[in-house]
């Protein structure tokens, strides 16, 4: 039963191709459901509170945001007024300085599920093959789209670009049939300053030539055409060792501290065993988020680091495959997707500040201990629990239980859905539902269920609107936010969808 189920998730995951690979070995599955507690408030599918603890509030300032577009420099216009954020949700701080800014964040309550109205999603641009995920540089309105066989398209003033921003694409060769690759390019983040320097990072794994099965982030430059790449690349920022197939991580972007973020998977197989103790080990680069500075000598560790030597690079450490993450733009605070094996997915929090938390794998499975037998934390180190903790055995029957491979997404910071202001959500590639949540310092609300598709049997269920025209939305690899805050999904491999007001 248990190996049924695991061969089930493992294919089901690895359609994705984006290296989100859930369920790939039944060794030392759990069995049926148990009794689990957390130190926040229980959600409608098992959350749980983080073990972290929570650093001093911070203090905003009113930021610049752009409306003008493209890569060259552009003008600012006043940005919201950021207050001081307070540790366990007690309250907003005072508005910042920002001109024309939306006044004092609301209070954070995680005593009830977000009440998250109506939403809709609107189509940005579509029809791209294996789109995997989208940014934009700082201070432009313009969509770098980024598709998993190796291109990166530019979608501007409301037209798809013709030709091609970067193409990598005789570096990889995906798998199709039964076993879809998660190799390929998953991502690509522009640093701040991108609109000066021109340069920009992607994430990567080939399937051919000298890097066949490495996972490496590279930075390139763009030409003198704004909206082409050169074509070869000035640096390499990261090189792993070979690797499996699978667990890939794949995510870069720049955090508020301007450095640059990464997300490595564990090495892959079943629980950990192709690089086995890798998450455990700091001065290892497999399972972790690490934080690297482009400008730095190699191997680029960034200064501040929680660790030294072999280990410089790593910020946070023990995870299996943290495909997806991001910073709240306002407080800082760090959301990580972390793909489970056969039994549960999970969402990691860091609050501001924190550096050189351990998540547990291979030791802990979500909130689970010894999931795969025998595996211990490393000596000394305290396990994070994560905030989000889903049960998606064989015997689950949670809202969530149809989940393979969980997506991160943002907290929301955006105008245009005054509801959501300080929601935080997460998907899953194939999983019928999301979930919408509040962090108040070390406290979670219950989660709201959200409907990828509106079921007209339950017509007062939370649900986005299906997009006129388009095809339901089912599959998500990513979830992405612009310049000014507001929320996109990368759906059904082939299209940029916003989050608007639905009716």
């Amino acid at each position: 039963m248990i190996k049924q189920r695991s061969t089930f998730a493992f294919w089901m995951a690895l359609a994705l191709g984006v290296g989100a690979c859930s369920g790939d070995g039944g060794e030392g599955s759990s069995g049926d459901a148990t009794s689990t507690t957390g130190s926040g408030s229980t959600g409608a599918q098992g959350t749980t509170g983080p073990g972290a603890t929570t650093g001093p509030g911070t203090t905003g300032v009113g930021g610049g945001t752009t409306t003008t577009t493209g890569p060259g420099a552009t003008t600012g216009v006043g940005g919201a007024g950021g207050g001081a954020t307070q540790p366990a949700g007690t309250g907003a701080g005072a508005g910042g300085s920002g001109t024309g800014g939306n006044g004092d964040p609301p209070a954070c309550d995680a005593s009830v599920a977000p009440d998250v109205g109506k939403l809709a999603l609107e189509t940005v641009v579509d029809g791209l093959d294996k789109l995997v995920y989208a940014a934009q540089p700082k201070g432009s309105n313009d969509w770098y789209l980024v598709q998993q066989g190796g291109i990166i398209r530019v979608f501007s003033e409301g037209k798809l670009l013709p030709g091609n921003f970067l193409d990598v694409s005789s570096q990889i060769a995906l798998l199709s049939g039964a076993f879809d690759d998660e190799r390929g390019l998953i991502s690509m983040a522009f640093p701040p300053d991108y609109a000066e320097s021109g340069k920009f990072y992607i994430m990567m794994t080939p399937t051919t030539g000298a890097n066949m099965n490495r996972d490496i982030v590279l930075e390139y430059q763009r030409s003198s055409d704004p909206y082409v790449a050169n074509p070869t690349p000035t640096k390499t920022i990261l090189q792993l060792d070979t690797s499996a197939l699978n667990h890939n991580g794949g995510h870069v972007v720049f955090g508020p501290d301007g450095m640059l973020y990464v997300g490595t998977g564990d090495g892959g197989g079943t629980c950990n065993d192709n690089k086995p103790g890798t998450p455990q080990d700091p001065s290892s680069p497999f399972g972790k988020i690490l934080r690297l500075d482009p400008s730095a000598p190699a191997p680029h560790a960034a200064a501040g680091n929680p660790f030294d030597g072999d280990a410089a690079r790593t910020f946070h450490y023990g995870m299996r495959n943290p495909y997806t993450f991001s910073f709240d733009r306002l407080t800082g605070d760090l959301y990580i997707g972390d793909v489970g094996q056969d039994g549960y997915e999970e969402v990691d929090f860091a609050p501001a500040g924190a550096k050189g938390l351990n998540f547990g794998w291979a030791a802990f499975e979500g909130i689970h201990a010894n999931t795969c037998n025998g595996r211990t934390l490393r000596e000394g180190a305290t396990h994070v629990p994560p905030i989000v903790d889903i049960d998606r055995r064989r015997s689950a029957t949670g809202d969530f239980s149809d989940y393979v491979s969980v997506i991160s997404g943002f907290v929301y910071r955006g105008t245009a859905l005054p509801q959501l202001r300080g929601v935080y959500m997460f998907g899953d590639y194939t999983g019928a539902r999301m979930g919408a949540l509040m962090q108040c310092g070390e406290q979670t609300s219950p989660i709201t269920v959200i409907l990828k598709s509106r079921d007209p049997n339950s017509p007062n269920t939370p649900a986005f609107t299906r997009p006129s025209g388009q095809p339901a939305f089912k599959q998500l690899t990513a979830i992405v936010e612009d310049n000014a805050g507001e929320q996109y999904f990368v759906i059904n491999r082939n299209t940029l969808a916003k989050l608007v007001p639905g009716q």
